[in-house]
Parts: structure tokens; sequence; C-alpha cells
């Protein structure tokens, strides 16, 4: 490499480990996926504690990451076995409220509560976690580094590509959310890049095929099976490499030789722990220990499901933050969806202008094409079963960006390439370096500390254990169904405590039953009671929002108060429960349908309203619940609807299935716009508990029952609530 080159490059990983300390620093412990678990199974380790046993399943604080495979988790255990954990009952510390993989909600996005206990200086299992944090970023040092070698390999013309590819990894927010986590994700991909990078030099001729460097290759990918189980995936690179070097040399037997040392290596690094679940659990991939932890979806993802999702998969590719519920601006998936797009069309301009052959290594830029592919598929495969996210692509990343560099280079004219990549690299340098700033830590913010003279009037409500309700303030005073109501709640308290109580605002109606809620630690989150200094006043915020089927005109009481999610039990005041902060009139609006909404039956029928004809029943009772449908596709089937009433969590008292209009207005006759109105009438047995009932609704197939998917994922819609008496 000529010195300049070594300069670039240095630069660009100092660039990066500027940055990734900084995300490391500043995103709030364990508030990247699973972070928390991948922790957990580091800490279990080094309490001596052992590799996961079948007694451990189910038990253990690390949830699915103790059937992972576990070098990952032996390092990281080593680095941290000298820090006492006493203070893990502190610092880790879940809160119950989180929106995990909702961006639109409101508050909530923090996984974790956070206090004093994982503030700077960090202490005990803080600082192991940013240790550990520390260990990730060195890891994603080497794949950047590797690819920059990588893309000089396959692109030896362009060396504007190499600092490119590179750029495009070292500055990917994403990358270096995950990079400044503790997650295994980052040993995986560093050791797939790794892989990539000794199989190309094979494949050019930079590295002699010896029987060193087959065991090497072996070795590596056997590590890489040893930390992630799509670690196996790298088998198929390796072998292609063994297949083209035997090729090139027209060699059966270097074909058979390096076979067998790059498969038996592989077989000594990492055989021993498959063969040790096997024997253990008699499931060497433990799949079923993972699925213990986190179920699979009931049914695979149709092609339509995995269509909608891979937006999803997509953007997380480059920019989603927290527990998948963090987004950037909309303009920033546009940027790099606008960079792929551009370089697949100047790997087309290449092409038809044949100016590919001088700058490409073919057999390699093959070899990148080919892993990609293969981690594309095990990714869809995966959300076929799971849930999938864009870090599940990072050891196909080299790959990845070395043809989005490429194709980038061969769009821009000669003589503007080093400028166009030196200016592109200082975007996503700047786009990298504002992130933590302008959208992870925002969705994290302290609520703010009021003055008390800006607090008039006798206080609310005075609780138990010592918090003061000083004020509450409603805004609007009047909406429609599915407005939102802003809840605005003062408190104080009079010493410290020692319990993380959640808040809840209800909005109920004249029947007592609770039209729109919002349950939260205070500070939508963000600070919990625990943290809470003596005498301070708190500003805390809450946003309720009107169902669509909320009877209206009416008028809505808006109440609060405290307790223990733990227990559910409440915290008691001198007003009572739950304090009345105000009301709220919701109007009518004479020209919607009742119950106006608009819920999507896969793209073949939608509801657009219904009605109840009552919301209180006694056991006995029968309710009528018309629906109004509107047709958005022509229907080749007659469809069936299902209306549930449930006692929560799934227990059904009564229910009705027929087709529209009882058979008088099927689906197969539906016009594209055409709105049907549906009635349907469940009757409650004698004996039926009391209780809040939920009214579910559903679209099936008459021969085949299989339900219509709802927005393209659940397969039911609960409309309302009724109060049985």
């Amino acid at each position: 490499m000529k010195a300049s080159e070594h300069w670039r490059l240095t630069g660009l990983v100092a660039v990066y480990l500027a940055l990734a300390v900084m995300y490391s620093a500043v995103v709030p412990l364990f508030e990247s996926p699973d972070e928390v678990w991948h922790y957990e199974y580091i800490r279990w380790l080094a309490a001596g504690k052992g590799l996961a046993a079948p007694e451990d399943v189910g038990v253990a604080p690390w949830a699915q990451e103790g059937s992972q495979p576990p070098l990952y988790y032996l390092l990281g255990a080593a680095i941290t076995a000298f820090i006492p954990a006493e203070n893990a009952d502190a610092v880790i510390r879940y809160n119950v409220h989180t929106s995990v993989g909702n961006a639109e909600a409101f508050g909530n996005k923090n996984f974790m509560l956070h206090g004093r206990a994982d503030a700077w200086p960090w202490q005990g299992v803080a600082l192991a976690a940013h240790l550990t944090r520390l260990f990730s970023v060195l890891l994603g040092a080497v794949t950047v580094a590797l690819t920059y070698r990588i893309a000089r390999l396959v692109l030896p013309g362009w060396v504007a590509a190499a600092t490119l590819a590179a750029a495009l990894v070292a500055f990917s927010p994403q990358f270096l959310f995950i990079s400044a986590s503790t997650n295994n994700d980052n040993l995986v991909t560093m050791l797939a890049t790794v892989t990539l990078y000794l199989c190309i030099r094979l494949l050019t001729g930079e590295t002699p095929p010896t029987w060193r460097a087959w065991v090497v290759v072996g070795g590596v990918v056997g590590l890489a099976a040893l930390s992630k189980i799509s670690g196996l995936l790298l088998l198929a690179p390796a072998a292609l490499t063994v297949a083209a070097v035997a090729r090139r040399t027209r060699s059966w037997r270097m074909f058979g030789q390096a076979a067998l040392l790059t498969g038996g290596a592989a077989l000594v690094a990492a055989g021993w722990w498959y063969l040790r679940n096997w024997l253990l659990f008699g499931d060497p991939l433990l799949l079923s220990v993972m699925f213990a932890g986190v179920p699979p979806q009931a049914t695979p993802a149709s092609a339509t499901e995995l269509l909608a999702l891979a937006p999803g998969i997509w953007r997380s590719t480059w920019a989603v933050f927290g527990w998948f519920n963090v987004l950037a601006a909309p303009w920033v998936y546009s940027f790099y969806t606008a960079l792929t797009a551009l370089a697949v069309a100047g790997w087309g301009v290449g092409w038809i202008s044949r100016r590919l052959s001088a700058g490409v290594h073919w057999t390699s830029l093959a070899l990148l094409t080919s892993w990609l592919g293969v981690v594309v598929i095990a990714v869809v495969r995966w959300a076929q079963i799971s849930y999938a996210q864009g870090r599940l692509l990072f050891p196909a990343l080299a790959a990845l960006t070395t043809l989005m560099a490429g194709g980038l280079v061969l769009l821009a004219p000669m003589r503007w390439r080093h400028r166009l990549v030196w200016g592109l690299t200082l975007l996503l340098a700047v786009i990298a370096a504002v992130t933590p700033f302008v959208w992870i830590l925002p969705a994290y913010p302290s609520p703010p500390v009021v003055d008390a003279a800006a607090i008039s009037g006798a206080p609310l409500a005075r609780f138990d254990a010592g918090p003061v309700l000083l004020g509450a303030a409603l805004s609007p005073t009047e909406v429609r169904a599915g407005d939102s109501i802003d809840v605005t709640l003062y408190w104080r308290t009079t010493q410290e405590m020692w319990v993380d109580y959640s808040v809840f605002v209800h909005a109920v109606d004249s029947d007592g039953i609770v039209q729109a809620q919002h349950d939260s630690h205070p500070g939508a989150g963000a600070y919990p009671t625990r943290a809470w200094r003596s005498g301070e006043i708190i500003e805390d915020r809450h946003r309720l929002t009107v169902p669509a089927g909320a009877p209206a005109p009416a008028t809505l009481r808006i109440v609060a108060g405290l307790y223990d999610a733990a227990t559910g039990a409440r915290l008691a005041s001198d007003q009572g429960e739950a304090v009345a902060l105000g009301e709220v009139l919701v109007l009518a609006d004479a020209d919607a349908l009742p119950g106006a909404t608009r819920v999507n039956f896969d793209d073949k029928l939608a509801l657009v309203g219904f009605k109840l004809d009552r919301r209180t029943l006694q056991p006995g009772d029968t309710l009528q619940v018309t629906l109004w449908w509107e047709g958005l596709a022509p229907m080749a089937q007659d469809y069936v609807v299902f209306v549930h009433l449930l006692l929560p969590p799934d227990a059904v008292w009564a229910q009705h299935d027929g087709m529209p209009q009882a058979g008088a207005a099927r689906t197969s006759t539906w016009r594209v716009g055409q709105r049907v109105e549906d009635m349907h009438r469940l009757t409650l047995p004698p004996e039926a508990p009391a209780g809040m009932y939920r009214i579910e609704v559903g679209v099936y197939d008459k021969d085949t029952l299989a339900r219509l998917p709802v927005n393209f994922s659940d397969q039911g819609v609960v409309l309302a609530q009724v109060k049985v008496e």
C-alpha cells in the first residue's frame, strides 16, 4: 500500500473511532436491540456460571442470547471479569411501558429506566457494559479497514472506490450505532469481512494457495460460526474460493486438499459447540432455545407481508435506532436509497460503455455479489419465521458498500471522481456526526424542571408515598374521534422514593368505560420516580388518542393516578386513587360514518366505520354491531366476517361469523369503492363474568379458514370495549 493510501485509510479509521466512541458514550445504556441481554450473558459467564444449560432456559436473565454461539460473550467476560457487578439491580431496570418497534408512539422510546446508577462516572455494571461497547468499537474498526482493502483488491483500477466503500461503512449511522453497543453482530461482521478478505487475496493471487492459507480461512470461518450461527453461511464463499482456485490451477488434488483443510479447520474451531448443543439439547443450532426467549411468528410471513417488511429492513440497514423505534428524518433514507439506485445505474452505464474490463477483478466481484445474495436470502428466510432487522445484513456490508462505491465511481466523470468521493465522504461523516444529537438523544429527553412560582393554587392531590400532584393542564378541551388530548401533570416529591411508580391518565365516558388511556413512567418514560430529587417540580406530559369508535357527542372525564406496575396496586391519595383533572367534550361529526376508521384487509376490503347499539351489557344480553365496508379490489372469493367479544387476554364469550348481510352482499359481487352496511348480533351467555370486553373483527376465507392480514401485519382488529356488569 502506498504511503498516501496508508494515511487515507488511517484517517478514515481514526474518524470512525472518534465517532463510534462518541456514540458509545452518549447513547443511553442498553438502548439498542437486545443489548441488555447480550450483556447479561457476558455477566453470566463472567460470574463463572458456564455456558447455557437446559435448566437455564426460561429462568436465566439473558433471554434468547444464551442460545447464541459463545465467542463474543466469552471475550466480553474476559474483558469485564475484574469489575464487580453488585449494582446490577440498580442499573438493569426495564421500562414496562416501552414502545418497542413503534416509532409513532408518544414517549417511552427507552427500553430501560435510567438514573444515577448508569450515569457518569460509570461504576460496576455500567462500567462493564461500556467496556464491552468499546470492544465492539474496535471490532468495527477492523471491519472498516478491511472493507478498504477488499475494495482495492476487487476494484484495483479505482482507488477512489476503496475510499468510498470504507466511508460508507465507517460513517453509516446504523453501523456506528450497532458498533457502539454490546452485540455479537459486531464480531461476526468483523470475522465475515476477514473471511472475504482472505478469500479475495487467494482469488487475486495476493496469497499463494498453501495449506496454511486454507487452514487460516477455515479457522476464521469456524470462529465466525462460533460467534453467531449466521457465520455458518461463510462456508459458501469459502467453498467458492476453493473451487475457483482449483479451477485456476487446474488441480483436482488441490481442490480436495483445500476443501479438507478449510472444512477441517472450521470444524475444529466451532464443531465442539454444535456437538455440545446436539448432545445436551438435541438441537445443534439451539433455535429451540432462541424461540423460547423470542417466540417465532405463528405462521410464516407471506410474500405480501415480506414486501411490507422490506422498507423497514432497508431503513434499519442505515439509520433506525433505539429498539427499532427511533427514526432519522425521511430524507436520510431517501439519500441512501438514491445512492444505491445511482450505484446500480453506474454499473449499467459501465457495462454499456465497456469501461469495466481494466478496473475490476471479476472473480472476486462475483464472490462479493454471491455472498451478498446468500446473506439477503438468509435474512428473507429469517423474516419469514422471526423478526429481521437491517443489522443482520452487516456480515455482507463490505460486499454491499464495495458494489455501491464501484457503481458510484463508474457514474462520475474521470476528472471529478476524487472530488466526488471526498465530497460524499465528508457528507457521510457529517450525517454520522449529527445523528446522535439530532435524532437519537431527543428520543430520551429529561422532562423540564419547573419553577415553583409557575404553579399556583392548592395541590390537586397528595399521595401516600410522597408525590404531590400540584396541577394539571388539558389541551384541547374539545375534540373529535381520532384527535389527541395533551395532558400535562406537575409533580413534586417531599422525599426520595425507592419504587419506580407508573402514572396512568384515563379518559372515562359516562358509562365508566375507559375510552383512551396513557400509562407511562414520568417524563414519557425518561424520568422514573426513583430518580426524582426531593423538592423539585417535574413537568410530566401524556397524550391520549380518542378512538374512532368513541361515543359522540359525549363528555370524557380525565383522571390520573400512580401505581406500582410490579403489583398493579394503585397509590392512595387524599383525593382517592384516581384524581379528577377536568373534562373534555367529544364532538360529533355529522358528515362521517359512525366510528369512522380505515382498516385495510390485505388490500381487498377496508373497514371504514362501525356502530354499537350499547356499551354496557348484562349477562344474557345481545349486542348489535353494525359494520361499514368498502371494496378495494375485485374479489373472486366470498369472504366471511367474524365478530368476537373477548374477555382479556383471549377468552371468546360471544361471536358471530357470516358473510356480509347474511350472504346477501357476498364479497365476490362487490365493486371497487362500493360501501356495504353489515350487521352482526352477539349474545352473551348467562354465565359471562363481569369485566371490560374487547370487540374484535376480522375476515377469513371460507374454504381455507385463513384470515386476511390487517394492514399487512395483524389478523384482526380491536374496535372498542364494552362493559359487562
